[in-house]
């Protein structure tokens, strides 16, 4: 049986984005690294943008992710692979959610550095209205 990744990974490099104190007091406060990482994880999947990770380094344990979490990620996997070929590789689902992790830091630091008035979760929840408007159309 081959072995199963213990730990998912975030680039060395956002290791500052994360602990950014914009970011960790606003917007990721209270939250464990495990919430942190899918949180990031969907806003790159939301925007359709993954980085492939230069370097890596572990963030938190496998052991740590519920049912919940781990559905998540095989749902983002199986939609950017367009298969569910892939589950069975844990390292590969695995891979593709820290690309989108990666991705996402990236786009939520820029976000509230951009110096754009109005805070983040009232722009996101504007969003997520006009998403669920659309739906009920």
């Amino acid at each position: 049986m081959a072995n199963l990744p213990d730990r998912l990974y975030i680039d060395k490099a956002d290791r500052v984005l994360y602990d950014n104190d914009i970011i960790n007091n606003e917007i990721l406060y209270g939250k464990t690294r495990k919430d942190q990482f899918l949180f990031t994880m969907a806003i790159g999947f939301k925007n359709k943008v993954k980085r492939s990770l230069e370097s890596r380094e572990g963030f938190f344990l496998a052991k740590d992710l519920h049912t919940k979490d781990e559905a998540l990620i095989d749902i983002v996997a199986v939609y950017d692979n367009g298969s569910v070929d892939l589950l069975h590789k844990r390292e590969d689902v695995y891979r593709i959610a820290e690309e989108y992790a990666h991705a996402g830091i990236r786009l939520l630091y820029d976000e509230v550095s951009s110096g754009q008035p109005g805070s983040y979760f009232k722009k996101l929840e504007l969003e997520l209205t006009k998403l669920v408007e659309s739906i009920n159309k």
